[in-house]
């Protein structure tokens, strides 16, 4: 078997744009979880997996995520997400060519749900957080931004690269 180099050269710069997104000075605390910010870079992996399958998506996830953890902008929030994020791009790979909105949806939506079970496990969020309806409300907001950016990036890709955008 032939390895992929074009694999690896994608997998590589979204890993760098992860670190970008993640290092930008416009990145805003988190008004809910002190210490956090909004994790625009979140929204990586998933572009990886449904544009370039599973282990893409894994593959950033796990790695863009370690590293921007090592990184001035980088907490033990972001540590706490690798895992999360690389699920998250390995399923949004895994589900990859049905019906793309509710796979971006599902993606970001697991993602968020470890992010959560990891910061509250590492007693970094506390519990009684889940009880805050502008919580809940915050979180939807990024969820649904983060899906329409998705679905619009993977459009341009599609249409610039591949001639289509389906």
């Amino acid at each position: 078997m032939k390895f992929n180099w074009g694999w690896l050269l994608r997998v590589l710069v979204l890993i760098l744009l992860y670190l970008l997104l993640g290092n930008a000075r416009s990145i805003q605390e988190n008004p809910f979880i002190p210490g956090a910010v909004i994790a625009v870079n979140m929204i990586i992996p998933v572009i990886a997996g449904i544009l370039f399958g599973k282990w893409a998506g894994l593959a950033v996830g796990i790695f863009g995520t370690f590293l921007n953890s090592l990184t001035p902008a980088g907490s033990f929030f972001e540590f706490l997400s690798v895992l999360p994020h690389g699920v998250m791009g390995f399923s949004a790979g895994h589900f990859k060519g049905r019906f793309l909105s509710v796979i971006v949806m599902l993606s970001l939506v697991i993602g968020h749900i470890l992010n959560i079970i990891m910061f509250i496990s590492f007693k970094v969020m506390p519990i009684t957080l889940l009880l805050n309806v502008s919580f809940w409300l915050a979180l939807a907001y990024e969820i649904f931004t983060g899906a329409v950016a998705i679905i619009v990036i993977v459009a341009l890709y599609r249409i610039c690269f591949e001639g289509k955008w389906h």
